[in-house]
């Protein structure tokens, strides 16, 4: 984790949940990729997606935003929520409120997964 801080995770792909085209998707991941480099952070690329892995979602998780700042960049993006990772818990955060669903997380086979649903 960066530096036992709050990693992010923040897709630009399907604003306001419609399902988005290809083309569409990507060209929001672009921009949301120019911005995270314009503003100097760290980050890694990521990908979110459902319990039985017929989803995915193109994401990149985030070093150095706090919790209102992620959230901003979501709702910049159209997006209902960002995730927040720290060592102790895994949060989903809404991007037009402070409403959070907070659960513990695991690591396994060299990935972490939730240990909850939000």
């Amino acid at each position: 984790m960066a530096g036992g801080g709050t990693v992010h995770v923040i897709t630009a792909w399907n604003p306001r949940g419609r399902t988005a085209s290809p083309d569409a998707n990507a060209r929001a991941h672009r921009l949301l990729l120019a911005e995270i480099r314009r503003r100097g952070l760290t980050w890694w690329a990521a990908e979110g997606g459902d319990a039985l892995g017929t989803h995915r979602e193109e994401s990149v998780a985030v070093a150095g935003l706090s919790d209102t700042g992620a959230r901003d960049l979501g709702r910049r993006f159209g997006q209902d929520a960002v995730f927040a990772w720290t060592p102790g818990a895994w949060r989903v955060l809404a991007c037009d409120s402070d409403a959070a669903a907070v659960s513990g997380w695991a690591a396994s086979r060299g990935c972490a997964t939730g240990a909850g649903r939000a």
